[in-house]
């Protein structure tokens, strides 16, 4: 079974909203860094940066 990656994003944006958070944190890959850079575009987030943590690669974007 596929994942819908744009609801994902979108869903732990809102989660950290709902949550009073002012960052969240998804995996970076291509399609991510994509819609990442048209939420930032569009003003729905502020600012989004690289982040590495044991191996893995992050996108972490302030709301």
């Amino acid at each position: 079974m596929d994942r819908d990656i744009i609801a994902d994003i979108i869903t732990s944006i809102r989660n950290a909203d709902m949550n009073q958070k002012g960052r969240v944190q998804i995996v970076s890959t291509n399609i991510t860094k994509n819609i990442m850079k048209i939420l930032l575009l569009e003003g729905f987030i502020e600012n989004v940066r690289k982040h590495k943590e044991s191996q893995k690669n992050f996108l972490v974007s302030t709301l």
